[in-house]
């Protein structure tokens, strides 16, 4: 990652986030909307999205209200349907601190995992 686009912001979600798998390979996309203080008696509200083993870990245990810490580079990009802007944030690094669903989200990855055929053994 270079080190002239990196940022690192702490904040609370604002809507429950929003997962799929894209294109034909399936890879996990993770977008999520992130309220920051300013410092100066305001918020910011970013755009946050991640991709492959970011998304597919974090998604189960997220949700509105829940704090993070997100580790991301900037992005600049126009949209495919029309001419709009769109600023966002890919998050390298997802960092749970408050509110996070913890057993919801032990649920949701064992489905995961048995939808993908794996198998988990207790040690004994």
């Amino acid at each position: 990652m270079p080190l002239n686009n990196d940022c690192r912001f702490i904040g609370n979600i604002t809507h429950p986030p929003h997962f799929r798998r894209i294109s034909r390979s399936q890879l996990p996309f993770l977008r999520l909307y992130l309220a920051v203080d300013d410092g100066r008696d305001g918020t910011c509200y970013l755009r946050v999205v991640a991709y492959g083993d970011v998304a597919l870990q974090s998604y189960p245990y997220l949700q509105a209200g829940s704090k993070i810490m997100v580790q991301a580079r900037y992005r600049q990009r126009r949209r495919r349907d029309n001419d709009e802007v769109v600023h966002e944030f890919v998050a390298d690094q997802i960092l749970f601190i408050d509110k996070i669903d913890w057993e919801g989200g032990e649920r949701a990855q064992a489905r995961s995992l048995a939808a993908d055929g794996v198998v988990l053994r207790e040690n004994l």
